[in-house]
C-alpha cells in the first residue's frame, strides 16, 4: 500500500507539474499577446500624439493668422466707424442746410409778399404821380393861352 500511495502521489505530482507547465505556457502565450496588443496600442498612441501635435500646430498657425487678419481689419473697422461718423455729421449738416434753406425761402416769400404790397403801393403812387404830372402839363399848356389873355387884358388896362 505504501508503494501505491507513493505512486499515486508521484502521479499526482507529475499531473500537477504538467498542469503547471501548461498554465505557464498559456500565461506566457497570453503575455505575448498582451505585449503585442500593448505595442500596437503604443504605436497608435504615438501616431495619435503626432497627429494631435500637428493639429495643434496647424490650429495655432490658423489662430495667429486670424489674429493678424483681425488686427489688419481693425484699421478698416476704424475707418468704417469714421466714415459712419462723417456720414452722420454730413446728414446733420444737410438737415441744418435744408432747415436754413426752408426758413430762407419762407422769409423770401414773406418779403416778396410785403414787397408786392410795396410794389402795388408804388404803382398806385406812380399812377397818381403820372396823373398829377399830366394834369400839371395840361394846366401848363392852358396857361400860355391865359397868359396871352392876361397880357392882352393888362395891355388894355394900361391903354385904356
Amino acid at each position: 500500500m505504501w508503494q501505491i500511495s507513493v505512486s499515486l502521489a508521484s502521479f499526482a505530482f507529475i499531473v500537477m507539474i504538467g498542469l503547471l507547465i501548461f498554465v505557464l505556457l498559456e500565461s506566457r502565450r497570453t503575455m505575448k499577446q498582451a505585449q503585442e496588443s500593448i505595442s500596437q496600442i503604443q504605436q497608435k498612441l504615438e501616431q495619435t500624439t503626432d497627429e494631435s501635435l500637428r493639429t495643434i500646430r496647424v490650429s495655432r498657425e490658423v489662430l495667429e493668422d486670424v489674429q493678424r487678419r483681425l488686427k489688419a481689419t481693425d484699421g478698416f473697422v476704424a475707418a468704417l466707424e469714421q466714415t459712419g461718423d462723417a456720414a452722420n455729421r454730413l446728414s446733420h449738416s444737410v438737415k441744418l442746410i435744408s432747415r436754413t434753406l426752408s426758413d430762407t425761402v419762407l422769409e423770401a416769400r414773406e418779403s416778396l409778399h410785403s414787397r408786392q404790397d410795396t410794389v402795388k403801393d408804388l404803382i398806385e403812387l406812380t399812377t397818381t404821380g403820372i396823373q398829377l404830372w399830366q394834369r400839371w402839363q395840361a394846366q401848363k399848356n392852358l396857361q400860355p393861352e391865359s397868359r396871352t389873355n392876361d397880357q392882352e387884358l393888362k395891355g388894355e388896362d394900361q391903354n385904356g
